[in-house]
């Protein structure tokens, strides 16, 4: 099992991990910048938003592209996760298998990703998608579930509603939870056995992922001051009490995979014994970001059927169009028969006509 590494505090990489990316076409949660040979495997909640903002400003995108998106992202930095706007940036998912094969440390690409003990990120995940009121999540994705939490009013509200949530995962309906990329183990959205990782970073060391990185680009010939944005999701620090130990027997279990491979990393004595003051500020923080997420899902519900109903409008035009022309061809049909018809009788009635004037009949 791999141990951190003496270089300068990096997670160590698998001994018997692959030489290139070829192979790696399912790595959907990927980002390629080609022109800085750099590769970022996304795993959601680990600065997942920095990092895919850091990801735009060394390939060149417009940050109005994704600023300009209508939809459930509750505030700008949220507008970058929309993968459709992003431009010269394709997912490993995307290359071909020879184009694949040139992606490779040993070719100078900088391939990384970043690993957070995943009892710390479920409870980041739970805050950010749920408790606050997260549009999609809390107000499309899964509105209806049992145990969405309430707006809490005290300590008691988070532990509880929290605990609940972290049962869940243990029943049938935790399948479509740890299904999200939110929630999902990170060993499988790191996919090891196929990515050629030159980097891995504990969330810790993005500083020095930063440093690394900046280093990689100056010798690509592309320096820069590159920092990371922050946005603050979790309005409440994280506390021991928390962690029940029927919390932990789940989470042990759930996330079993990623503790095996990365838990050395990890002191969580440390985080039991947390326990802050949860403020009354912080309460009524998350008060008002719940109230302002249901408004953004009300307004997207609202935009996507007007766009339904635009959509319907314009299906009916383009029918009517249709219909028109098929008229229309019908109509000039119509015509050039009865033109034809006209003009074969035109003879006989101006013979007739001459004979009766000749006969005076």
């Amino acid at each position: 099992m791999s141990v951190r590494s003496a270089q300068r505090g990096r997670v160590e990489l698998s001994p018997d991990r692959p030489k290139n990316a070829a192979g790696s076409g399912r790595v959907w949660n990927s980002m390629v910048v080609p022109e800085c040979r750099v590769v970022f495997v996304n795993v959601s909640k680990n600065a997942s938003t920095s990092l895919k903002w850091l990801t735009a400003e060394i390939s060149g995108q417009d940050p109005a592209t994704f600023h300009s998106v209508m939809g459930l992202a509750p505030t700008r930095q949220q507008t970058i996760h929309r993968r459709a706007s992003w431009v010269g940036v394709p997912k490993l998912s995307d290359l071909d298998e020879d184009t694949l094969g040139e992606i490779s440390p040993e070719n100078g690409w900088f391939v990384f990703g970043v690993v957070r003990d995943p009892r710390l990120r479920l409870w980041s995940a739970w805050q950010s998608k749920f408790l606050i009121g997260n549009p999609r999540h809390a107000w499309h994705k899964f509105r209806d579930a049992p145990w969405m939490p309430r707006v809490p009013e005290n300590d008691g509200d988070v532990v509880d509603d929290f605990t609940r949530f972290v049962q869940a995962l243990s029943t049938p309906a935790g399948e479509d939870l740890l299904s999200d990329s939110h929630f999902k183990p990170q060993t499988e959205l790191l996919n090891e056995d196929v990515v050629p990782y030159s980097h891995l970073y504990e969330v810790a060391e993005l500083p020095l992922m930063l440093e690394d990185l900046r280093t990689h680009l100056e010798g690509q010939g592309l320096p820069g001051t590159y920092g990371l944005t922050r946005e603050n999701e979790t309005p409440l620090s994280v506390s021991g009490r928390v962690f029940g130990s029927d919390v932990l027997e789940v989470l042990d279990s759930v996330y079993a995979a990623d503790i095996e491979r990365f838990g050395h990393l990890w002191d969580f004595d440390t985080v039991l014994a947390k326990d802050p003051t949860w403020s009354k500020e912080a309460f009524r923080d998350i008060a008002g970001r719940v109230a302002t997420g249901q408004r953004i899902a009300d307004l997207a519900l609202g935009a996507e059927q007007l766009r339904n109903s635009v959509r319907d409008l314009e299906r009916a035009q383009r029918a009517d169009q249709r219909e028109i022309g098929r008229l229309q061809t019908r109509i000039a049909d119509l015509e050039a028969a009865l033109e034809r018809r006209t003009l074969r009788g035109f003879p006989g009635a101006v013979a007739g006509r001459v004979r009766r004037t000749i006969t005076g009949a």
